[in-house]
């Protein structure tokens, strides 16, 4: 089960220090979104603590994003279909803000983002990387603005992973997952002791998961959905289809109802297209290993100063099985005439892909490496003052291979002069080194021209990203009381910090030329920018009844100025009742991505009535603005009883000038209607390209300033903790509810709701009404066992021609129990999904929401801890 530990007005860490065993240092902690230490704080926060991953059986870090109900929208599971160059990362995304609106940090610290980018052009910091699991303490999920606090990227929130600072012995931890056609295994270690005078904490961890193919799966056959348009199945088949000039259409291949291609179908024998049935070949779950190493330092260095390192690595590699090749989308080649197996006797242009479902599935390949370091240094300044110095330096690196069709190779080809020996300007067709592609039918039946496993090769090539994203960063804080009295207290923090960060992203050759029919063009590019702040905070006590926080700070960022203050009020009128409010300001600075990059992709759109994937290349600008926010909280603490915890929150955000990749399908269609009305060279026309066929060949985008998102919305939580005769009993619920999410892309645009929406034709994510959990668990003696709801509303699909748009609410159970089999070592065994039920059905290309759905069913786990 997970408990989500709710910070009332006036949170007390002990049940988050307990753990590392060091009661002496209850009485002053630093808490995430305070820059004073302090034992609480009137923000609106979820703890989810060491016990709660264990109960939960969480066994990789990707797991993390979906133990909030308030983050909604995160890229946490693989899509190579619509988030092709994320696969192997995890985000948070709070409040369905964007993957880059909730800051990350490592023990207040930041990190690096990723090297690779959302689809949306979003950079955010990649979970699955920070630390090993073992090494965590607790996680705070801060849900307001923090950009007082924290400066850029805290619009929505902030995620902080705070690490175990004390371990004495060791632990050793064996957990092993396994669902019907997958498994996943996780080995983890930590130990700690005094040395050198300070406490030294080394942990590690090595995963490994088995990859789960959409053909184990029926709800992600075409076949289960009648080869439905919006299921998986293209037009761009192999066998493919043909444009003939002298009838002015498309005629499928002679060869496409060959039984031999059990795959290649047409909806009627009026079909002009071949097409392919491609819900075979891609993976639900990647093959994935990650190995992770951690250690930390803590201990006094001087008279009363303290000096603390981290550091951190973890290499990850998946790869990721995609469909036998990719579609030629960036150009019309054409077979001629002459080309000995054309059967049409006129130049035709091919509708299709290099190979077809007999070369089973390609895959692509990711590697990344992160790497962090950190240091800190704090002491005593009189008077009850503190002063600290901190330095840290984190970094992930990336190396992407997709493979793709090369243009040039591919066009010379038909003419009968492919192969690398090959030269196009002095050889003869189809003699000696040259060879003829054949993108026929014919060539795999054996009636015409034979294609060699070399020629294919030759006309291959790979994206062959290689990509970097840096960040250093240096703090300074002094922080103490400034008064005392009978009236109360006033503590005061003052600081600064600085920071500098680099992303550079660097394609094949091939890429940078516009070379890859599928990919298109990627050039490559890199850049910095710095960032230097002022802050401070107040915090008032008046009594034991009223609290507040004030807190301003100052940035400077990329040419662009920001001050951000936050007020932030709790009041407790009886012993158990508080009451909480507080506004903010907050905002994100564009990415160096947004202002020097440009990114190639190839959403799936709808054009004509049938569904498509085209390409698209979207460029940055240096003039974008800084997104802004404001944000509102009010909420009440109740503890009726000992042990009893309830809290309701409202909030409400108002966010402007987001930076978005502006989206293709509203363009398509402006240009589609400039047409039909006979307009002529309108914006959406000049950026909306075609070939000869008519079919689209390119999409220019931009990233843009959009005007804003105002959502609102309820969370509430309840925690019950109570010692009884027959054991310990604990229950929790915690639900959010959206009550509004309404988008206006340009100033005068109209208001569109996104709640309860895929939001697949706007900016934001699919974002469902409400999300929650409710859990019991009980503990007596050597064992304990936990059961956990998960609850999903009903939302709808938004994409453009599908037939039923409802998708449906989802529930599912776990089950976990725990015996301690001798001292120091415990068994758990446990169950995700009990009843196996499957995603509720979206008209999505695999038939589910991969934002918001686990594919994998019931998960069958354990996990073998032994300690020391």
């Amino acid at each position: 089960m997970l408990s989500l530990a709710v910070c009332g007005g006036f949170y007390s860490p002990a049940h988050a220090q307990s753990a590392a065993g060091d009661p002496a240092r209850l009485d002053e902690v630093v808490v995430t979104g305070s820059l004073i230490p302090r034992r609480d704080t009137p923000a609106p926060m979820e703890i989810v603590t060491r016990g709660d991953l264990e109960r939960r059986g969480v066994l990789e870090a990707s797991a993390l994003v979906a133990l909030s109900p308030a983050n909604s929208g995160s890229e946490w599971q693989v899509d190579q279909l619509n988030a092709p160059q994320s696969s192997g990362t995890a985000q948070f995304n709070l409040r369905n803000l964007g993957l880059g609106s909730t800051l990350v940090l490592v023990d207040g610290r930041r990190q690096a983002v990723s090297a690779v980018t959302a689809t949306d052009g979003s950079t955010f910091v990649d979970v699955s990387s920070l630390v090993p699991l073992i090494a965590i303490e607790r996680i705070d999920i801060l849900k307001e603005g923090a950009s007082a606090t924290y400066g850029s990227d805290a619009v929505a929130g902030v995620v902080n992973f705070v690490t175990r600072r004390r371990v004495q012995g060791g632990e050793v931890r064996l957990r092993h997952g396994a669902a019907d056609g997958s498994a996943e295994t996780t080995l983890e270690a930590i130990a700690g002791g005094r040395w050198l005078g300070g406490d030294l904490v080394v942990a590690g961890a090595a995963f490994h998961r088995d990859s789960l193919g959409s053909d184990d799966r029926a709800f992600t056959q075409a076949a289960t959905h009648g080869f439905a348009p919006w299921s998986a199945v293209t037009s761009y088949g192999q066998p493919g289809s043909y444009f003939r000039p002298s009838t002015g259409g498309f005629a499928p291949d002679p060869d496409c109802d060959e039984p031999a291609f059990d795959k290649a179908f047409r909806t009627s024998p009026a079909d002009p297209f071949c097409r392919l049935d491609y819900s075979d070949f891609f993976d639900l779950a990647p093959e994935e290993d990650r190995t992770q190493l951690y250690a930390s330092w803590r201990g006094p260095v001087a008279e009363g100063v303290r000096l603390g390192l981290q550091a951190g690595r973890a290499v990850t590699d998946v790869t990721v099985r995609q469909s036998p090749s990719l579609p030629i989308l960036a150009g019309s080649p054409t077979v001629p005439a002459g080309h000995p197996d054309n059967p049409f006797g006129e130049d035709v242009v091919f509708r299709g892909r290099l190979l077809g479902a007999e070369a089973g599935a390609s895959t692509a390949t990711f590697g990344y490496e992160t790497r962090r370091a950190a240091a800190e240094l704090d002491g005593p300044a009189g008077g009850g003052w503190t002063w600290s110095l901190a330095a840290a330096f984190s970094r992930q690196t990336v190396a992407y291979d997709k493979p793709d069709v090369i243009r040039s190779a591919l066009e010379n080809a038909l003419r009968g002069l492919g192969g690398r020996d090959c030269d196009p300007a002095t050889g003869v067709p189809g003699q000696g080194p040259c060879q003829w592609f054949n993108p026929f039918g014919s060539a795999v039946l054996g009636t015409g021209t034979a294609n060699s496993p070399e020629l294919i090769r030759d006309l291959t090539g790979s994206t062959g990203l290689r990509g970097s994203s840096s960040l250093a960063t240096f703090d300074a804080l002094v922080a103490g009381p400034a008064a005392e009295g009978g009236w109360g207290a006033l503590d005061l923090a003052f600081g600064v910090q600085t920071r500098r960060t680099a992303f550079r992203q660097d394609w094949s050759e091939l890429a940078n030329a516009g070379e890859l029919l599928t990919a298109g063009l990627s050039p490559d590019f890199s850049g910095s920018q710095t960032a230097a702040a002022a802050f401070g905070e107040a915090r008032l006590a008046l009594g034991e009844r009223v609290e507040a926080q004030l807190g301003a700070r100052y940035e400077r960022e990329a040419g662009a100025e920001s001050l951000s203050p936050k007020l932030a009020v709790a009041w407790r009128p009886a012993a158990d009742l508080t009451l909480r409010a507080s506004w903010a300001e907050g905002f994100r600075s564009p990415s160096i991505y947004v202002r020097d990059g440009a990114q190639a992709s190839q959403p799936s759109v709808l054009d004509g009535g049938a569904f498509v994937f085209v390409n698209t290349v979207t460029r940055g600008d240096r003039g974008l603005k800084p997104e802004r926010s404001r944000t509102w909280t009010l909420g009440a603490v109740w503890t009726p009883f000992a042990g009893v915890t309830a809290a309701l929150d409202g909030w409400r955000f108002a966010y402007d000038d987001l930076v978005v990749k502006a989206p293709a399908q509203p363009l398509i269609d402006q240009a589609r209607a400039d047409d039909l009305a006979g307009r002529v060279g309108t914006e959406a026309q000049r950026r909306v390209h075609r070939d000869a066929t008519g079919a689209l060949s390119l999409v220019e985008l931009d990233f843009i300033n959009a005007a804003s998102i105002r959502t609102s919305g309820l969370d509430f939580s309840l925690r019950v903790d109570r010692a009884t005769r027959l054991g310990a009993i604990r229950a929790s619920t915690d639900w959010t509810y959206v009550h509004a999410y309404d988008i206006r892309l340009d100033a005068a645009g109209p208001v569109v709701s996104g709640v309860g929406s895929t939001n697949l034709s706007n900016i934001g994510r699919s974002l469902p009404r409400v999300r929650g959990e409710a859990g019991v668990g009980w503990s007596g003696g050597r064992w304990s066992a936990d059961a956990l709801a998960h609850y999903v509303s009903g939302y709808r699909n938004d994409r453009a021609g599908v037939t039923d748009p409802d998708i449906d609410a989802w529930l599912t159970f776990d089950l976990v129990g725990e015996v301690e089999l001798s001292r120091g070592v415990s068994l758990a065994l446990g169950v995700r999904n009990l009843a196996d039920e499957k995603p509720p059905l979206a008209q999505f290309a695999l038939g589910y929401d991969p934002a918001v759905a686990d594919p994998r069913g019931r998960v069958l786990f354990l996990s073998l801890s032994r300690s020391w």
